[in-house]
């Protein structure tokens, strides 16, 4: 079991070495390879972004609910202390007709807006009740069942509810998600046939030495150990540089970032990579470059025999 482990560190550093006499090589094959894995991080980063946006916003709507003009200061109470035990309300806040009408006021641009509220001769916005629903009724079937139970509410005179906005996002989200997968899945088989092309003309290059290790009684398994290490090490530094890539984007765009989430009350707008999402960026590399390297070897290696 030693030898065994001995043989493959042995191997792996004369990969390494060989790496290092060929640097234009290495370093093409390892840029193509970062470069290859960046587009789909990228893609990942803003769909978790996305995600997070939505988190912070709940992926929820808020509901409007206007009361009836009739309905006294006690009543109006005792429907928000109802509304407010609603299993499925996480947060409620109550609005006086004068709170709305200073509201609108700000919001107006209507320079005659006294001058008509004088000829109403009085306030004529509702009191108004506005609600954040819980995260187990974020969906537009529950938003809709939960605006009929608030609808038999005595009391209530209408309810504003829009659902378009929140099944919007939630789509382009999801078309995101789904091009980023497709994508993902296509530039992963261009990175094995890239690779797998590189480990061929490492396998030709080498034609020479491979006749003559089969000459001398060398197995199959031996001959294609280097050629393993090759495309495993060439992912492996791929992802490492693709990780640096990422981060020096996040760093240059960090700032505008960082303003824009404020708007938002929020520390941040980009999701940043954990250690462990790190880690499987980190082991995809040299598994996407291992089997490059298995299906290159499996085509080609055999077509080299002693003469």
């Amino acid at each position: 079991m030693g030898s065994y482990f001995i043989r493959h560190v042995q191997v792996m550093i004369s990969t390494l070495g060989d790496m290092v006499r060929s640097p234009a090589n290495t370093i093409n094959t390892v840029l193509i390879i970062a470069i290859t894995l960046l587009l789909p991080l990228f893609l990942y980063v803003v769909v978790k972004s996305s995600e997070g946006l939505s988190d912070s916003w709940q992926g929820r709507p808020q509901i409007s609910v206007f009361l009836q003009n009739e309905v006294s200061s006690n009543e109006a109470e005792l429907i928000f202390q109802e509304i407010q035990l609603h299993p499925s309300i996480e947060l409620a806040e109550f609005v006086t007709p004068k709170q709305a009408l200073e509201e609108f006021r700000l919001l107006s641009e209507n320079s005659s807006l006294d001058e008509e509220l004088a000829f109403l001769g009085e306030n004529p916005l509702p009191p108004s009740i506005v609600l954040m629903p819980n995260s187990g009724a974020a969906n537009s079937a529950d938003l809709s069942e939960l605006k009929q139970q608030l609808h038999k509410i005595a009391g209530i005179d209408t309810i504003r509810l829009d659902l378009d906005w929140t099944d919007r996002f939630t789509a382009i989200v999801s078309v995101v998600r789904r091009i980023g997968l497709l994508l993902s899945a296509l530039l992963a088989i261009g990175l094995i046939l890239i690779v797998g092309n590189t480990i061929k003309l490492l396998i030709y290059n080498r034609r020479d030495e491979i006749e003559i290790a089969k000459l001398v009684g060398a197995t199959n398994t031996f001959v294609k150990r280097p050629f393993l290490y090759f495309g495993a090490l060439f992912g492996l530094f791929g992802s490492v540089l693709a990780l640096g890539f990422l981060f020096i984007s996040a760093s240059l765009i960090d700032q505008p970032l960082t303003k824009l989430a404020s708007m938002y009350q929020r520390q941040s707008l980009m999701h940043s990579l954990t250690v462990y999402e790190a880690l499987i960026v980190l082991a995809i590399g040299p598994l996407l470059g291992w089997m490059a390297a298995r299906w290159s070897v499996a085509q080609h290696l055999w077509r080299i025999r002693p003469r």
